[in-house]
């Protein structure tokens, strides 16, 4: 179906004090690298500045470990004292919110950071949970689980529903387990909310033909320019499923499109030449008037074809040099 459904998460990165000018605090002997002389903390409050109690801080040192989680106390502040100099992630996580992720230098300029964080109503901030969701799923997708990459897609949707990409994910997953309808389904829900994403009208087309839906598939993709389209193989692709299981009547109109949208690529006469030579020699009962007309169409295609690209039949690198001796065999025949 699609060639790698694609989409960005953004990233927001709160940097506090980042300074280098001093070098960092030395852990006590035989300490974890984490460990030092320095501390941080901070205090975590809502979007009104209402201090929020039990918030799960994590944080990760960048060499590795971290101290055990800190929970907001009912001031909203927390403190990590013994802590190493150097770069710290931290976390904050707390059910109702959207999960926050921030960087934090400490030692430097500023030797014990202090960090005010707001935290917003969950389905506010999508930026961290998108993160986390998107590499949880990514992973499972990558071992072929892709009911559990839908479930994280899914559930985020939930959270976020105004992250319409989403749709685009869970319908990849369901494309991936030959649920064809509930795919086209999600792409539709997308179109609804960004209808002039003309990316996700093509693989609306694509898996409608797919589903076996090609009436339907083919009134988008007769309506498609070369604005809308990625290159002349987005057109091709069905004619060649379609050539493939010979049905090569309803493969013309695809490429008789391609022929239309770009006069000036050679393929794309080989592949209609090839289609109408298909027809007359196959569909058609042979030496009637309509199998004729099919292939002097037929020649006419693959004649124009080899004279597009003359060099093509003595140089084997030419990507046009098996068919260019295909069109030779074809035209044989046809005399």
């Amino acid at each position: 179906m699609v060639r790698n459904l694609k989409w960005a998460v953004i990233l927001v990165l709160l940097a506090v004090g980042v300074s280098f000018a001093q070098p960092p605090a030395a852990a006590p002997a035989g300490a974890p690298a984490w460990q030092g002389k320095s501390k941080m903390g901070g205090k975590v409050v809502d979007e009104t500045g209402k201090v929020i109690a039990g918030v799960t801080v994590k944080l990760a040192f960048s060499a590795g470990g971290g101290p055990a989680d800190i929970v907001t106390n009912a001031k909203g502040e927390w403190s990590a004292p013994n802590i190493a100099d150097g770069v710290w992630t931290l976390e904050f996580w707390k059910d109702g919110f959207d999960p926050r992720r921030v960087p934090v230098q400490v030692g430097g300029r500023i030797k014990e950071p202090n960090i005010d964080l707001k935290m917003t109503k969950e389905g506010t901030d999508p930026t961290f949970a998108m993160q986390l969701g998107a590499a949880k799923a990514q992973a499972a997708f990558e071992q072929k689980k892709y009911s559990e990459s839908r479930a994280v897609y899914e559930g985020l949707l939930v959270k976020y529903p105004t992250v319409y990409q989403l749709r685009q994910y869970i319908a990849r997953d369901y494309h991936m387990d030959k649920n064809f309808e509930k795919a086209i389904e999600q792409l539709r829900l997308y179109l609804k909310d960004v209808p002039t994403d003309n990316g996700v009208k093509l693989m609306l087309a694509t898996e409608l033909f797919e589903a076996g839906k090609g009436d339907e598939a083919w009134e988008m993709y007769k309506s498609f320019d070369k604005t809308m389209l990625r290159d002349a193989l987005d057109l091709e692709t069905p004619g060649f499923q379609l050539l493939r299981t010979k049905k090569p009547t309803e493969a013309l109109k695809y490429f008789e499109r391609v022929v239309e949208l770009y006069p000036e690529d050679p393929q794309a006469y080989y592949y209609r030449g090839l289609t109408y030579w298909q027809i007359g020699a196959t569909v058609e009962k042979p030496n009637t008037p309509e199998s004729k007309a099919q292939l002097e169409l037929a020649k006419a295609d693959l004649t124009k074809f080899m004279g597009m690209v003359p060099g093509a039949e003595k140089n084997a690198q030419d990507p046009n040099f098996n068919n260019y001796d295909n069109a030779k065999k074809m035209l044989d025949q046809i005399k």
